[in-house]
């Protein structure tokens, strides 16, 4: 597996050696402890890549004895029984730490947080990201993360797992009977997800990105936000290069305009940032651009020293 997808800032300065040892380890008893421990919640990606580890060993264990739940599901509830008690520690944990260091926050109690959400709450995105993972960790990682950064994530949504069909079929044969129980899982769709971006294709906050470090190259003129009356005109252009809607162009150009493409509020809008730059400067890198890809390395750094 490449771990590389774990690396929030790709830069020779840093080194990732013993991250990624602690997150190599595939062992029923390491991964445990990695868990109890609360490595896996040093932030979301480590988070994710836990439960990828926990539903490894889980399905190695409970292969045969799921009670007709998918594989995904089956793990799910099964983590949820001890969720709580977790969150209980780390509860507990965050008041010592306070008190400790006069008054600085406890990172993994906040990723807790949004872990007791996810295993609930939004347990769709959980379970697209572990079937999903089989394929392509590193989409499968990436497309889970930028839905739990979406603000839509902490909407309040009733949990929507739920089995939907058992069929019980009794056959008779001249010979013998045999006793069916046909049991189809499915998940509801939720009104408050986002859909994941199709492989391959920029989102809106990339397109703007994009445009933005090709601007710097002095390729094109800067897009300016300082002036709205000029957002139909970008927008019809944009929607032509990516086939997105007009309107949620728009309501990217408008929220661009008020909060600023490289802002963010808080830790998480910072790390999902960085990797969407990341992507980009890699995309870049490969097409031969090495004048915007150095460029949006440039924002990396600024973005590092924040």
């Amino acid at each position: 597996m490449d771990l590389s997808v774990l690396h929030l800032v790709r830069s020779p300065e840093r080194n990732y050696k013993w991250k990624d040892r602690l997150n190599s380890l595939t062992g029923h008893l390491s991964c445990r402890l990695l868990e109890w421990s609360g490595w896996y919640n040093q932030d979301m990606l480590q988070r994710l890549l836990g439960h990828y580890r926990l539903y490894q060993l889980f399905k190695i264990e409970n292969n045969s004895a799921c009670n007709h739940l998918s594989l995904p599901l089956a793990y799910i509830m099964s983590y949820r029984a001890s969720q709580g008690f977790k969150y209980a520690l780390s509860s507990i944990t965050a008041a010592l730490y306070y008190v400790v260091t006069f008054g600085k926050r406890y990172t993994p109690l906040q990723i807790e947080g949004i872990n007791h959400l996810l295993v609930r709450d939004k347990a769709t995105i959980l379970q697209q990201f572990l079937q999903d993972s089989e394929k392509d960790f590193p989409l499968a990682i990436s497309k889970a993360f930028e839905q739990i950064a979406s603000t839509n994530f902490f909407n309040k949504a009733e949990n929507r797992l739920t089995l939907i069909q058992q069929k019980n079929e009794y056959n008779h044969y001249q010979t013998s009977s045999h006793y069916f129980n046909d049991y189809t899982t499915t998940v509801q769709p939720d009104s408050t997800n986002v859909k994941g971006k199709e492989k391959g294709v920029f989102s809106k906050k990339q397109l703007l990105l994009f445009f933005d470090l090709i601007a710097e190259s002095k390729a094109v003129d800067k897009i300016d936000y300082s002036k709205p009356n000029k957002f139909d005109g970008i927008a019809t252009m944009l929607r032509a290069v990516s086939g997105k809607s007009k309107d949620s162009i728009l309501e990217q150009l408008k929220d661009t305009r008020t909060n600023g493409l490289y802002s963010f509020r808080n830790e998480g809008e910072l790390k999902q940032l960085i990797i969407t730059l990341t992507n980009l400067s890699d995309i870049f890198r490969k097409a031969g651009f090495r004048v915007v890809a150095n460029i949006a390395d440039k924002k990396l750094r600024e973005l590092e020293r924040v």
